[in-house]
């Protein structure tokens, strides 16, 4: 009996049958669980953190290994660096080259 006059207080009754001592122990026990929560909420905080700058690294990774790998192959002569005439680096219509592969498909007919 005494369990359910401590939940119906606890629950928003307006039951008097509780001392000091059970309100004090009820208000602590609030306190602790606030306290556990920030500390959970800390550690996924952190932990997330962690996760974010363990993805960057690894970006920074692939991303370094990619200009290598493109670096290895401009030097060998296997791909050309990009135009850098166009700024969206899309071929332009009318651009010098165009023209020169329209004359040049005149002339082959």
């Amino acid at each position: 009996m005494a369990y359910q006059n401590k939940k119906s207080w606890y629950c928003g009754s307006s039951s008097s049958s509780f001392d000091s001592g059970d309100i004090e122990t009820i208000f602590a026990m609030e306190e602790k669980n606030k306290e556990e929560s920030e500390k959970k909420r800390e550690e996924r905080q952190r932990k997330r953190e962690e996760e974010i700058a363990a993805e960057k690294e690894a970006e920074n990774k692939r991303d370094g290994m990619l200009q290598a790998q493109l670096i290895f192959l401009f030097e060998s002569g296997k791909i050309l660096p990009p135009c850098l005439d166009s700024s969206d680096g899309s071929d332009q219509e009318g651009d010098e080259n165009d023209k020169s592969d329209k004359e040049s498909e005149g002339h082959e007919e």
